[in-house]
């Protein structure tokens, strides 16, 4: 007898395709993140989320916080579904995956001669993956 939720019948299959549909959505976001950080931007943007204080932190700093605390939701709806990202040490991993991408986010810049590297978005690049170590490492799934 199959098994019912609140979301209807349960299938096996279903499961694998969430899990495809998920991997997708980290590399996509990922992907993402790499385009949005080599395409050139003029100097009236970037003065603009400089510019631009959230209180009292300067709104690119904050923005690159919240790209990389994107993932957490991302495991979060993972781990909602039931999905397993690894066989095992699955936090340490994914923490350690998503800090390699915040510092090598930034990295790539000074390779790229139309945009700047700034040691301050790494560090909040940095800040946003220690928030998704925290929120990964959270028993509440």
């Amino acid at each position: 007898m199959p098994n019912k939720s609140f979301l209807g019948e349960w299938k096996p299959h279903k499961l694998f395709e969430l899990n495809k549909f998920l991997s997708l959505l980290f590399w996509f976001w990922l992907f993402f993140l790499l385009i949005i950080n080599l395409i050139p931007i003029g100097n009236d943007a970037s003065r603009s989320l400089s510019g631009n204080k959230v209180y009292r932190f300067r709104l690119d700093y904050l923005l690159h916080a919240s790209m990389i605390l994107c993932f957490a939701w991302i495991w979060l709806l993972g781990k909602i579904k039931g999905i397993r990202w690894f066989q095992r040490f699955e936090p340490l991993k994914y923490s350690i995956i998503v800090l390699c991408a915040g510092i090598g986010l930034e990295l790539i810049q000074l390779m790229v001669p139309w945009r700047s590297f700034n040691p301050v978005d790494l560090a909040h690049n940095i800040i946003g993956a220690g928030m998704v170590a925290i929120l990964v490492n959270l028993p509440i799934y």
